[in-house]
């Protein structure tokens, strides 16, 4: 697999031109009828919502999330500390980089837990949700309902090629490479280099005490 090229790629192979969904909608518009207005409030309800996908606070919260990870991580790091693989360079300065690379899953699934809390309660403010659920039912009485969901697809993917929550662990899982990229003063190694090392030994320990475990009830 070419990784840079997958990088830069256009994911989506279902990607919806604009024309696309207009075309649709006015195509919509003859099965509707008068009702056609129920077809429109639903777009415009649509529109709103994707228009809150504002990166410059998108970038806000990562950075707020972060902070508040590490502060959380730091009062949590003395009865944590037993479960938190030990390297043998412990200078200060690096302390913190190395409960984030052991800490990383946790951190993150909290970051995503965190963040999918307090913004399903923002956008229910934002936009009336119960509205457009409403609006998207009586739509469904109007037109065939795998018409309608067609045209979904075709909104999700001309709109939402990655929804709000991929961008922000994106921007999560960004911040926490960092810190795998931090270099120990003492070796000049990048902390996760330090990680795998003792990660790995701490494997082999494992297997051989297995083994020797495995030796003693076979051969005593």
């Amino acid at each position: 697999m070419d990784i840079f090229q997958y990088f830069l790629s256009h994911q989506s192979e279902n990607t919806s031109a604009f024309s696309d969904i207009f075309h649709t909608a006015r195509e919509f518009h003859q099965p509707l009828g008068r009702k056609s207005y129920l077809l429109d409030h639903y777009l415009s309800m649509f529109f709103h919502l994707i228009t809150e996908m504002d990166f410059f606070i998108l970038e806000d919260k990562i950075y707020q999330a972060i902070s508040e990870l590490q502060k959380k991580m730091l009062d949590d790091l003395e009865s944590n500390a037993d479960y938190i693989p030990a390297f043998d360079c412990q200078e200060p300065a690096i302390q913190q980089e190395r409960f984030w690379t052991a800490l990383a899953d946790t951190l993150l699934e909290q970051a995503l837990t965190d963040f999918l809390k307090q913004n399903t309660l923002i956008y229910h403010t934002a936009i009336v949700l119960v509205d457009l659920k409403q609006t998207e039912q009586k739509l469904i009485e109007f037109l065939d309902k795998d018409s309608w969901e067609m045209f979904q697809q075709k909104l999700i993917h001309c709109f939402l090629p990655c929804s709000l929550m991929q961008l922000f662990r994106q921007g999560i899982v960004i911040e926490i490479t960092k810190r795998f990229l931090s270099r120990d003063l003492e070796t000049d190694q990048e902390i996760f280099r330090l990680y795998l090392k003792r990660f790995f030994q701490k494997i082999v320990a494992n297997k051989q005490l297995l083994f020797s475990d495995f030796s003693y009830f076979t051969y005593s």
